[in-house]
């Protein structure tokens, strides 16, 4: 409760006793008296008029107490969502972290895993050409049967995944969504472009990711699991 909240109801209050004594005073007079008839009919009409309204008052503030309570329990309950949320979501991105350890090939020498065809494919998306490992890892990602095939069918299933679950979070009141869920977005945002290429990237988790990486949260994500094929 504010203190500003205190001090109004302060100021009512007496200017409610105010405004009695004022209509007491202008309708009888004052008349100095020392008998108890008098003072028990003066306290009948303050007692009378004023208990009421304070009774009124009260009410009122276990109505109010209430309806905080009421919120509290709405604010907690969703607050454990948003929580139960975010776990999935980090569980998601670690899943998606461990499958572009995935080996890929090697070139003079190197060991080359997904996470660097997400490098070349974000490189090709900014107008680069692909180079002869990109097409071969994108053409290989497509025998089915395959590991890489196996590996990539299933970051695009946890991306469409994800997508899913950051709809459900809770946003806040100017329409936007957490940091943290800003972060994961971004983060897996960048995974899309390589998806995309090999064709198996539904096209609701792809404009989810591409809105999310240009600052926006307009498009939605289907809640069906159907990539296209490119």
């Amino acid at each position: 409760m504010s203190r500003r909240f205190v001090w109004v109801v302060a100021v009512l209050a007496l200017s409610f006793v105010a405004v009695l004594i004022f209509t007491y005073i202008s309708t009888f007079g004052v008349h100095r008296s020392l008998d108890q008839g008098v003072w028990g009919a003066f306290g009948d009409y303050f007692g009378g008029i004023l208990n009421p309204i304070f009774a009124l008052f009260a009410f009122l503030g276990v109505l109010s107490s209430l309806d905080l309570q009421t919120r509290q329990i709405k604010q907690l309950a969703r607050d454990k969502h948003a929580d139960e949320i975010l776990q999935v979501i980090k569980d998601i991105d670690a899943r998606l972290t461990k499958l572009q350890e995935t080996y890929v090939g090697h070139t003079s020498g190197i060991e080359l895993h997904i996470t660097h065809m997400v490098a070349e494919s974000e490189r090709v998306a900014k107008g680069g050409a692909a180079s002869s490992t990109y097409k071969s890892f994108v053409q290989i990602s497509n025998e089915p049967g395959a590991v890489l095939e196996a590996a990539v069918r299933e970051m695009a299933m946890q991306i469409d995944t994800m997508c899913r679950f950051m709809q459900s979070y809770p946003r806040s009141e100017e329409n936007s969504y957490a940091p943290m869920i800003d972060y994961y977005a971004t983060k897996a945002s960048r995974l899309t472009p390589m998806l995309k290429d090999i064709g198996i990237l539904s096209d609701s988790a792809s404009k989810f990711f591409e809105a999310r990486a240009a600052g926006t949260s307009r498009n939605k994500c289907d809640v069906a699991l159907n990539p296209v094929q490119g």
